[in-house]
């Protein structure tokens, strides 16, 4: 897999850092990848590796705030912006490889963007992936703390506090949890402006699934201790003509980091060959 660095503006103007993985030889698709809360896309090189003798491209960035590219870690300008990136990023995909089928696949907090620009942007795409989207916390914070956080949010919006997420739940394997903890450009800040819209957007999501109109595979591990599956579940049934639903039982947070992988890797593999 050939790793490319790239660069450009996010729609707030502050400068994102991505990256192309690209097959040798024989590519088929383009996925546009958009991660999790806290961390980064080359913590992807891994597992899009996998993907390499099916000739599947991706191309990712670090979402504003985020590893390497500009801005208060854990803090974002507005979530719209959120939604522009990913627009940004499709419209390179197209100019780079413009014969190739093109592809959204969001995880966690990327899951919650991508839900909603299915639903509110209405992208003429080949297909979507998501996995363990974060439409809710397993463990909710609460009416009163959801309240205060939102007033929070108005008055002191890019003030950040520690986001409260146990990296030994992101897989049930030791070696990745310990890769995640010694990774230096993770981090384990949020404002109140972000937890407060990804929280609002998770809910609008779930309500408004029914308006997707892509094809899309939609994974998630029971045993999730930071994303509900259950709020997975209720998003993908209003929506059974365009959202296929998966369960993994045991399965942690990061699916592409645990037991089942491979699995994983085969079942996406073997979608969107359907889809070209």
């Amino acid at each position: 897999m050939i790793l490319e660095k790239l660069s450009w503006k996010s729609a707030s103007g502050i400068g994102l850092v991505g990256n192309l993985w690209k097959p040798e030889s024989n590519t088929k698709a383009i996925v546009v990848f958009i991660h999790g809360f806290g961390e980064h896309c080359l913590r992807y090189t891994p597992y899009f590796e996998l993907f390499e003798n099916e000739g599947i491209v991706f191309i990712s960035y670090d979402q504003m705030g985020h590893g390497a590219s500009k801005g208060k870690r854990g803090a974002i300008s507005s979530y719209k912006h959120l939604l522009d990136d990913i627009q940004i990023c499709l419209n390179k995909a197209k100019e780079l490889f413009p014969e190739l089928p093109l592809f959204v696949y969001g995880h966690s907090m990327g899951g919650n963007i991508v839900s909603n620009f299915l639903i509110y942007r209405k992208p003429e795409i080949a297909g979507s992936v998501i996995t363990s989207p974060w439409l809710k916390l397993t463990k909710e914070k609460g009416f009163l703390f959801e309240t205060i956080g939102s007033l929070l949010s108005v008055i002191i919006p890019n003030v950040t506090v520690p986001s409260d997420l146990h990296s030994s739940h992101i897989s049930s394997i030791n070696t990745e949890v310990e890769k995640y903890e010694k990774d230096p450009l993770n981090h384990g800040r949020i404002s109140f402006r972000l937890f407060d819209q990804i929280t609002k957007k998770g809910k609008l999501a779930i309500e408004n699934s029914k308006e997707i109109n892509v094809p899309t595979i939609l994974f998630h591990g029971t045993d999730d201790m930071i994303t509900s599956p259950l709020a997975s579940a209720k998003f993908a049934k209003a929506n059974t003509d365009y959202i296929k639903f998966k369960e993994w039982p045991k399965g942690f947070h990061e699916l592409h980091n645990d037991f089942c992988r491979d699995d994983v890797v085969g079942e996406i593999i073997e979608w969107i060959k359907t889809k070209v």
